[in-house]
């Protein structure tokens, strides 16, 4: 990905949550058990959720912040990544769980990174704040997952 300003990074974090929903229903098609089914769609609902928070968090940033000229871009590319997730039909919670986990960390990696290597403050701080929110989710994504354990 090649982004050339901070609107177009959050576009593209937005498509990669919007396209994360419609693999885990995709997915949620495709296994066997209700329980993986429940925790698909959980996973569901939780991307659609972010894209939505991405969207008014894209609206609420200053216009200024929004057209800063941004030359870095994901070394991954994560959109087709996401278009060929499989999990075979018997896939359980674990598996399930892990499979999010992993893309939610490269996520949370390529912000961090780029907030690294960012050459200013203010972007790099938006970068940061990008990457916690991103961390955030992912815990709050393994407790999802103890708590659907519980039922």
């Amino acid at each position: 990905m090649s982004s050339k300003q901070i609107k177009d990074l959050l576009r593209y974090l937005g498509e990669v949550h919007h396209r994360l929903a419609l693999a885990y229903g995709r997915l949620s098609r495709e296994v066997d058990a209700e329980r993986s089914r429940m925790l698909l769609m959980y996973l569901r609902g939780r991307e659609d959720a972010a894209a939505a928070h991405l969207e008014e968090y894209a609206e609420q940033l200053g216009e200024a912040q929004a057209l800063t000229w941004f030359e870095l871009g994901f070394d991954e590319e994560l959109l087709p990544l996401i278009t060929e997730l499989t999990l075979p039909a018997g896939a359980q919670g674990d598996e399930i769980v892990a499979l999010a986990c992993d893309l939610e960390r490269r996520l949370v990696a390529e912000l961090d990174r780029l907030a690294r290597e960012c050459p200013t403050e203010a972007t790099a701080a938006l970068l940061r704040n990008l990457s916690g929110l991103e961390q955030a989710r992912l815990t709050r994504l393994v407790h999802g997952a103890h708590r659907l354990d519980d039922l």
